[in-house]
């Protein structure tokens, strides 16, 4: 097993030990020297310049830019490095949003590091920022454990263990959908979004957010402006969650900057949202305010939505790519944006591709 890496790297988050503004291809990240091993990677997320990436065994490795603490060690790192805080912990989930990270444990606890300045770590508003991974500390009545976490550009969702959803951080464009009599300034850092249960997956983006219910019906709050909440655009905002889509089936839903995607467990793609890059994966032109299947990839196996890219396994391990290419992160060679969804790495068998901010990273056999 290999690990591979493209994309922008001015922070030097690829982790291949330096700095550089694009890697158009693909190139293999040398782990000798560290104690990560490619064959135990499960899970990848990065944010503005930092990645993270989980083991099988439960350990977070972290490398790129620490300007607000987000790797949770004292210093930037251009080689994935083991956060030590978190080794007593099993890790089973990660995320992260541009300069602050999250991970949830096997025993259902949580821990937030990174920039705090929007309460988006869901800690006190007292602490602007911590390099220190914390314990996310709620009442009992909130909830009791978490399940899945997913960072946005300044806010974050929170799934607990019996179904519900917790957010915190900025709430401005509509994205925590607590109301729209909601105050950023409220002295509560987080809060559970009213009369929303059975959530199995949930995804952030810039300014809106996603959630998949048990039944499968797709809700959506936040900002509205290129239809990435699955609605009409003549609402430009909602600050309560709305019913995009219903199909039976679907298994988790994901969020770029501006535009969302549903994963089927037959393999079918829905995606939504803004287009100026490709990132719907159709050819068409314009966005697209209503989920629709996308036709020109079928069987995938995995999913990934990046700010502006995407990236699918199918489920013959083929990777395919498309969207954003400006830093190289779609991993064609180039920096023209693609279109519709294009096979990379043909001669390598694919187990997991994950599409960062602005970067990709590939688990090859």
């Amino acid at each position: 097993m290999a690990l591979y890496a493209w994309g922008a790297n001015s922070y030097g988050q690829l982790g291949i030990g330096y700095k550089s503004d694009a890697e158009i291809k693909p190139q293999k990240v040398e782990l000798r020297g560290t104690d990560l091993k490619a064959e135990e990677i499960v899970s990848i997320a990065g944010g503005g310049g930092h990645t993270l990436i989980l083991t099988s065994n439960g350990f977070v490795y972290c490398c790129g830019w620490n300007s607000k603490g987000q790797l949770g060690l004292s210093d930037d790192t251009l080689t994935f490095t083991q956060i030590d805080i978190l080794k007593e912990f099993k890790v089973v989930q990660i995320s992260c949003g541009w300069d602050f990270s999250a991970a949830v444990c096997e025993c259902g606890k949580q821990f937030v590091w990174g920039n705090n300045q929007y309460t988006q770590l869901g800690l006190s508003k007292s602490i602007t920022c911590t390099g220190i991974p914390s314990r996310l500390q709620v009442s009992q009545k909130l909830a009791t454990g978490f399940k899945q976490v997913s960072c946005g550009l300044r806010h974050s969702a929170m799934i607990t263990k019996d179904g519900g959803l917790l957010v915190a951080g900025t709430g401005a464009k509509g994205q925590l959908g607590l109301g729209d009599n909601f105050d950023d300034d409220n002295y509560l850092s987080i809060s559970k979004v009213p009369d929303l249960y059975d959530v199995i997956s949930v995804a952030s983006g810039q300014n809106h957010t996603v959630s998949l219910k048990e039944n499968g019906t797709i809700l959506s709050w936040g900002e509205n402006k290129y239809g990435q909440l699955g609605v009409d655009t003549s609402v430009a905002i909602s600050f309560i969650p709305l019913e995009a889509f219903h199909l039976e089936g679907l298994s988790s839903v994901y969020a770029g900057w501006t535009h969302s995607a549903a994963l089927a467990n037959n393999g079918d793609v829905f995606i939504w949202g803004r287009n100026n890059y490709g990132q719907l994966g159709s050819g068409r032109a314009n966005a697209l305010f209503k989920p629709e299947k996308l036709d020109t990839l079928s069987n995938v196996n995995q999913l990934s939505l990046g700010s502006e890219h995407n990236l699918a396994v199918t489920k013959d391990n083929k990777l395919y790519s498309w969207g954003w290419n400006e830093h190289g992160s779609c991993g064609t060679g180039d920096k023209k944006d693609v279109k519709i969804p294009t096979q990379i790495l043909n001669s390598k068998k694919v187990k997991y591709a994950f599409a960062c901010t602005g970067t990709s990273f590939a688990v090859v056999e």
